[in-house]
């Protein structure tokens, strides 16, 4: 039998850093205050609002810009560094400890999908950086962000996920563990940050670091 595995990549796989710490290099550039640009930038980009109807990875991030700029009162400002935040982007760096789990989980076996919220103009560089051989599916593939069932529902029928050879394992609560647990997906919440359920949902297990989730595994 085949044994799955499904991954968020952003935040689990992936640290966000580098594009929230370019939002404020740009900040300092343009002369307003840096902590508040990078925390209007993350809200924009979480809120599901800003995804509907359905726009590419790449034109929310470029919303994002230009409603920074009438946050600040600004003309095209931010917006003018739209190319530098895609390749911040696109530049990502893994978690120290995620190539060698990665590594592990596929000697153990396992078939390795990603499922992020992003576009393909971005997620090839995101994937090379995990120099691990990955199935990837991004929220343009199915015309849907994550928590939309849709997205789930395209990858559970490509691949038969069922309880049985099937784990999802995810850093977003809201974006990834509701879902799965209204789905019955069976799931490992990698909370990094300690953060507290906004919800009923609860995954199976919980973790603070991917390597942990080698316990249950094998």
């Amino acid at each position: 039998m085949t044994k799955f595995l499904t991954f968020d990549c952003y935040g689990t796989l992936l640290r966000e850093e580098g594009t929230y710490a370019e939002i404020m290099r740009i900040a300092h550039e343009i002369g307003v205050d840096a902590t508040l640009a990078r925390q209007r930038f993350i809200a924009y980009q979480d809120d599901r609002n800003n995804m509907h109807p359905y726009l590419d990875y790449d034109l929310l991030t470029r919303n994002n810009l230009i409603h920074l700029d009438y946050q600040f009162d600004l003309q095209h400002q931010f917006e003018r560094y739209y190319p530098e935040v895609l390749l911040a982007h696109r530049a990502l760096k893994p978690f120290p400890e995620v190539i060698p789990t990665l590594k592990t989980l596929r000697d153990r076996g396992y078939h390795l999908i990603m499922m992020s919220n992003s576009s393909w103009d971005i997620i090839p560089a995101n994937a090379a950086a995990l120099e691990v051989p990955f199935d990837v599916w991004t929220a343009e593939d199915v015309h849907a962000y994550k928590p939309d069932h849709t997205f789930f529902n395209a990858v559970t029928t490509h691949y038969g996920l069922t309880p049985e050879n099937h784990w999802h394992i995810a850093q977003g609560y809201a974006s990834d563990i509701v879902p799965a647990n209204e789905l019955t997906w069976p799931s490992i919440w990698v909370n990094r940050e300690n953060a507290q359920p906004t919800a009923t949902a609860r995954p199976v297990h919980m973790v603070q670091t991917l390597d942990e989730v080698l316990q249950w595994l094998k």
